[in-house]
C-alpha cells in the first residue's frame, strides 16, 4: 500500500512539473499585458566623474581602475551611455560609455549578480585622439551565445577610421580580445577633420543557420551597413552574399533599399532575426524617423514604417519593442502589421539606448545626457519562469549591497536606508486591469512585492513547494519500504 501511495505521489509530481513547465507557453500576450508592464530598476548610476579615489558616498557598485596611459587617472562613472548589450546567459551587461566628452570611454563589463564592474574594454587613440579623452567611442555593442563580445570603436575625433573589436568573456569577469581591425578606413590621418566623418551606432550579431554574422551600422557622413562573417571570431571577413559585396551603402544613389522615396540620414540600432531578417531604426534626410525591415540578402526593403522617435528595437515573438530617443517610452508594435498596440513608460531616462530580451526578461537601458547625468538598467519579466529568475537575481544583488556576502567588506553605502519599495512581476496575461502606480527611481535595495499576477511567481513558487513536499513524501515512503 505504501509503495502504491509513493507511486501516486511521484506521478502527481511529474504531472505538476509538466503543468508548471507549460503554463507560460499557453499564455497569450495582449495589449493589456504590455500596458500593465512596469520596468523596475536593477542598476542606477549617477554619472559623477572624479579623477582620484572614489568618494565615500559614491554608488557602492561602481568601480575605479588604473588606466596605464594616464598615469594615476581613475574612472568612477559614465554619462551618455549609448552602447548596451548582455551576455546570452544574462550574467554580464556591457555598457558603452561616452562621458560627455571627458574621461575614459570603453565597454564597461558589469556582473549582474553582484553589481560589480569587472573590466573596462577600451582602445587608446594616442596623440591624434581627442585632447583630454583620447579613447575610442564604443556606441555599438553586442554579444553572441558563444561568449564573444563585439564592439564598434569609433575614433575619438570622428574622422577617417572605424574599428571592430571582438573579445571573449572570461570566467573571472574580464574580456580577452581576439580581434581588432578596421571596418572603415580611407588612408587619411585618423581624426583629421579634412577627411570623412564616421561614427558607429548599431552593432548586432546573429546566428543564421550554422554561421555567425556581425552587422555594423556606420553613420555621420558614411552611412554604410556592413555584414561580417564572424563564424571564426578571430578572423572576420565581409559576407559578400549580403548587400553589394557585404555592405548596404545608403549614400549610393542606386541603393536598392527603397524607403518610399525618402532617404536615410542616420542608421541607429538594429535587430537581426534567426532567419536573417533585419530591423533597423533610422532617421531620414526629409525629417522624421522609422523602422526599415530588410530581407536576409540585404538587397530588398520589405517595409518601411514611420515611427516618431524610433531609436532602438528588439523582436519578441509577434511583437516589436521600440525604444524612443527621448527616453519616454518603449513602444510595442505588432511585428506583422506594424500597428502600435501599447506603450511602456520608461521612468527617468533621457533616451532609451538599447533593448535586450534575454531568457524572457526585458532589459532596457535608460541613458542620461550632459544635463541628465545618470544611467539606468531596467528589467521586467515576460513569463512566470523569468519572474522567478529575476527575483533570484534581485536577492543576490540585495545580498551584495547589504554586504551579506562573506567575501565583501562593509561600506557606508550598503547601510543606507531604503525608503522606496520596488516590485518585479511578470506581465498579467488576458486581463483588462492595468497597473496605475507610477514607477519610481530604483533604490539602493531592490525588493519584490507580494501581490503577483495570477499564475505568476507566487503560483509557481507555491506549486514548486507543494511538489517538493510530494517528492519528499514519496522518497521517504520508498526509503522506508527499502
Amino acid at each position: 500500500m505504501k509503495k502504491l501511495f509513493a507511486i501516486l505521489l511521484m506521478t502527481a509530481l511529474l504531472i505538476g512539473c509538466l503543468c508548471l513547465g507549460t503554463a507560460a507557453d499557453d499564455a497569450a500576450y495582449t495589449a493589456d499585458t504590455w500596458e500593465g508592464l512596469e520596468l523596475q530598476g536593477l542598476f542606477y548610476q549617477d554619472g559623477e566623474f572624479v579623477t582620484s579615489d572614489l568618494a565615500e558616498d559614491y554608488e557602492a557598485w561602481w568601480w575605479d581602475d588604473y588606466v596605464e596611459e594616464l598615469d594615476d587617472y581613475y574612472i568612477a562613472a559614465t554619462v551618455n551611455m549609448r552602447g548596451f548589450a548582455m551576455s546570452a546567459d544574462g550574467k554580464y551587461a556591457y555598457m558603452g560609455t561616452l562621458n560627455g566628452g571627458s574621461g575614459v570611454r570603453g565597454v564597461v563589463v558589469l556582473d549582474t549578480s553582484s553589481g560589480r564592474v569587472t573590466d573596462l574594454y577600451y582602445h587608446y587613440d594616442g596623440e591624434n585622439g581627442l585632447e583630454g579623452s583620447p579613447f575610442s567611442y564604443a556606441k555599438g555593442i553586442d554579444a553572441d551565445d558563444r561568449g564573444y563580445v563585439y564592439a564598434g570603436f569609433a575614433f575619438s575625433l570622428n574622422y577617417n577610421l572605424l574599428n571592430l573589436g571582438i573579445a571573449k568573456q572570461q570566467d573571472n569577469g574580464t574580456l580577452e580580445q581576439v580581434y581588432y581591425g578596421p571596418v572603415y578606413e580611407n588612408g587619411e590621418v585618423p581624426g583629421d577633420s579634412a577627411g570623412v566623418k564616421v561614427g558607429v551606432n548599431g552593432v548586432e550579431v546573429a546566428k543564421i543557420g550554422d554561421k555567425y554574422y556581425c552587422y555594423v551600422m556606420a553613420n555621420y557622413s558614411h552611412d554604410v551597413l556592413y555584414c561580417f562573417d564572424v563564424t571564426d571570431p578571430a578572423a572576420p571577413v565581409l559576407n559578400t552574399e549580403f548587400g553589394i559585396n557585404g555592405v548596404i551603402d545608403f549614400n549610393d544613389a542606386d541603393c536598392s533599399i527603397d524607403l518610399d522615396g525618402k532617404h536615410l540620414d542616420e542608421g541607429q540600432y538594429m535587430e537581426v532575426d534567426a532567419d536573417g531578417t533585419l530591423w533597423l531604426c533610422a532617421s531620414l534626410k526629409e525629417g522624421g524617423t522609422g523602422i526599415i525591415k530588410i530581407d536576409r540578402s540585404g538587397i530588398t526593403c520589405q517595409s518601411f514604417t514611420e515611427l516618431d522617435g524610433a531609436y532602438c528595437i528588439a523582436h519578441y515573438g509577434d511583437f516589436l519593442f521600440v525604444g524612443l530617443k527621448d527616453g519616454s517610452a518603449v513602444e510595442v508594435l505588432n511585428a506583422a502589421t506594424m500597428e502600435k498596440i501599447a506603450s511602456i513608460e520608461v521612468p527617468d531616462a533621457d533616451r532609451v539606448t538599447r533593448i535586450r530580451i534575454i531568457n524572457d526578461t526585458l532589459y532596457v537601458c535608460g541613458a542620461g545626457s550632459d544635463s541628465m547625468t545618470y544611467n539606468y538598467i531596467y528589467a521586467a519579466p515576460l513569463t512566470a519562469d523569468a519572474q522567478s529568475a529575476l527575483q533570484a537575481q534581485v536577492a543576490k544583488l540585495n545580498a551584495f549591497r547589504q554586504d551579506e556576502d562573506p567575501g565583501e567588506d562593509t561600506t557606508e553605502d550598503s547601510e543606507k536606508d531604503t525608503t522606496e519599495e520596488q516590485t518585479t512581476a511578470a506581465p498579467e496575461q488576458n486581463t483588462t486591469e492595468n497597473s496605475t502606480e507610477d514607477a519610481t527611481q530604483p533604490s539602493e535595495e531592490v525588493t519584490t512585492g507580494s501581490d503577483q499576477p495570477k499564475g505568476g511567481c507566487n503560483g509557481t513558487v507555491a506549486g514548486l513547494s507543494l511538489l517538493t513536499l510530494l517528492a519528499l513524501g514519496a522518497c521517504t515512503l520508498l526509503r522506508k519500504r527499502d
